[in-house]
């Protein structure tokens, strides 16, 4: 046996100064981290049976072949590729860790780097975020780590560097580019508030998913029953996973689907309800249970809930979207646009906040600021018609068609031929006083399987009334209550026509029915009236006139109906008292009441 050749001490010593004076390893500038960092680095594609992109995401390699991501976003792929066009590399799941989130992929032929390991630094250590964030391509971000914080499935590294939708799957690195953890977006809180899983749990994968391979079977059988919508088959499932597993979110998130699908909002809430308590450090659970709330037309406890998720996590931005919206809901609409403010101070892209602050301004006649609002979402997504549409309605209440018609002119391609921007186009034609296209656009629409039909027949039975082509109106009022019944206008517009088009009895019995069924809406009563007088039974057109201008008083053609009838019946006093509120109402209006009721007697007793 040969023994060991010894090392003279000379030598030895010689070692140590030369590590002494090499010391750590030197701290990288922002472009070096990225240079040294981005090879690493891939753009994750998930794709559809079909083989479109549904979302783009990050991944790191560990090795030549060998990647880590999110297992988040991998829930419904048909196939994943790396990169990006007719040469991306096709990739494919080997290990899960679903309660951290961490799956590994392998890629044949894969070459390239991989990134050394490192421990997260002592909060305030800088670090980067490298990412396919937005899915714009790999880029970096730089901050600082706040800390190592507990959770239900370990520690997680708290971090500043900002990070966005796609950043899933992306690197936390140091200094010297050492990986320091995978990022995680879905536990960020708020807008500089992001977690990242620990590096070193990635040697723990394969580990793990060997240990839970039964809850993965589990988990699989699930989302394929989840994919062919065989709802009570996942309820089984999901429920018998509870009952044994009763802290198994995957086991509750399956019951939620299962419920839904199954349109069982009761059984949805409680899923929701169960994961909440299962992951109380989870803000979009939180948001999730709040959604569900209101859903279930729990308002006021989804307010108390979503203030209480805002106390909690007080950056995290669709809490405060949610008090927003409960709030304006609520009627309370000044405290719904601080709320909106917050939530956009936290994170821009929360595009429902744009579209409640605008359709507030809308509420309060501020078309300006509505117009700007609507114009600012209308540039950040160019491919979106439902920012068009509503400036559309802004410009008309603004009474500004001409501008709204050159929105119209302004969609894109692809939308110019489509049912709602036929709908519009009939509705803008119509107040630039052009009916006749207006009935051609809204026709077009009902070609195009109009999602509420019933809302272009109302228009074409407006326009043919505008032109006093009653029959063609009067049908298309009809067409417009067979397709929605229980919209309470077509039946009352159609009484307006029937009564203005001749045939008085008909539009009468639709009144009365109106009343009857709405007996506090002043329309309903004045077309009561109206129509009596129509068909000269005066004595009960006086009742419904009173009844209406009860309601509200303030209608000035009413009281101008109510004393002429009054007159006609001989109840001078009466008529001449309504005549005294009419004045005092509106004076213009007064003056011609009593040119055509009074001003013949008054010369008729001059003249004597």
């Amino acid at each position: 046996m040969k023994s060991t050749p010894k090392i003279p001490l000379s030598c030895l010593f010689a070692a140590l100064i030369q590590t002494a004076l090499v010391g750590p390893v030197a701290a990288l500038s922002p472009p070096e981290v990225f240079t040294t960092v981005a090879p690493a680095l891939a753009v994750l594609e998930v794709r559809d049976a079909g083989g479109a992109r549904v979302g783009s995401y990050s991944a790191t390699r560990l090795a030549a072949g060998r990647f880590v991501t999110v297992c988040e976003i991998l829930d419904g792929a048909a196939s994943l590729h790396l990169g990006a066009g007719p040469q991306a590399l096709p990739v494919r799941v080997t290990a899960r860790d679903r309660e951290r989130n961490l799956c590994l992929l392998a890629a044949d032929a894969d070459t390239g780097p991989a990134l050394p390991r490192a421990r997260p630094s002592a909060p305030g250590g800088r670090v980067f975020a490298v990412s396919n964030a937005l899915g714009l391509g790999v880029g970096i971000s730089e901050g600082v780590v706040s800390g190592v914080r507990r959770f239900s499935a370990g520690d997680y590294v708290q971090f500043t560097a900002p990070i966005s939708p796609g950043s899933e799957g992306g690197a936390l690195v140091d200094e010297t580019g050492a990986l320091v953890g995978i990022i995680d977006y879905r536990r960020r809180d708020g807008q500089n508030v992001n977690f990242a899983s620990l590096a070193a749990w990635v040697d723990e994968i394969e580990a793990r998913a060997a240990r839970s391979a039964e809850q993965l079977q589990r988990y699989d059988a699930a989302t394929a029953l989840l994919k062919a919508g065989r709802w009570g088959e996942l309820q089984t499932l999901s429920a018998d996973w509870a009952r044994r597993e009763p802290d198994s979110a995957d086991a509750w998130r399956f019951a939620m689907g299962a419920a839904r699908g199954l349109k069982q909002g009761p059984q949805e809430l409680d899923a929701w309800r169960a994961l909440w308590r299962i992951s109380p450090d989870r803000p979009d659970v939180g948001y999730g249970l709040g959604q569900a709330l209101v859903a279930a037309g729990l308002r006021s406890e989804a307010l108390t809930h979503a203030q209480t998720l805002v106390a909690a996590h007080r950056e995290y931005a669709p809490a405060r979207l949610l008090v927003a919206q409960l709030r304006q809901a609520a009627g309370q609409h000044r405290e719904a646009e601080a709320s909106y403010r917050e939530a956009l101070d936290l994170d821009p892209w929360q595009m429902p906040a744009y579209w409640g602050l605008a359709d507030l301004a809308r509420l309060r006649g501020d078309h300006a600021t509505a117009v700007a609002l609507y114009t600012r979402l209308a540039s950040l997504f160019p491919e979106a018609p439902g920012p068009r549409y509503a400036l559309i309605q802004v410009y008309l209440a603004a009474n500004k068609p001409e501008r709204a018609y050159g929105v119209l002119e302004r969609l894109p391609e692809k939308d110019k031929d489509t049912a709602a921007t036929h709908y519009w186009r009939g509705v803008v034609e119509a107040r630039l006083g052009r009916p006749e296209a207006a009935i051609g656009a809204f026709r077009e629409s009902l070609a195009r399987d109009l999602q509420s039909p019933d809302r272009a027949w109302g228009g074409m039975g407006l326009a043919y009334y505008e032109m006093k082509r009653f029959p063609e109106a009067i049908a298309a009022f009809e067409a417009a209550h067979r397709a929605n019944p229980g919209e309470p206008t077509w039946d009352y517009q159609l009484g307006v026509i029937l009564k203005d088009g001749g045939r008085p009895e008909e539009a009468l019995a639709r009144f009365e029915a109106l009343a009857a069924r709405a007996p506090d809406d002043a329309r309903n009563w004045r077309q009561v009236g109206f129509t009596l007088s129509i068909l000269n039974r005066l004595a009960q057109a006086v009742p419904a006139l009173e009844r209406s201008l009860q309601i509200d008083p303030g209608q000035t053609k009413v009281w101008a109906a109510l004393i002429e009838a009054r007159r006609l019946l001989g109840r001078q006093a009466e008529a001449l008292d309504g005549y005294e509120k009419l004045r005092a109402l509106d004076g213009p209006a007064a003056e011609e009441a009593w040119r055509a009721n009074f001003a013949a007697l008054e010369e008729k007793g001059a003249a004597r």
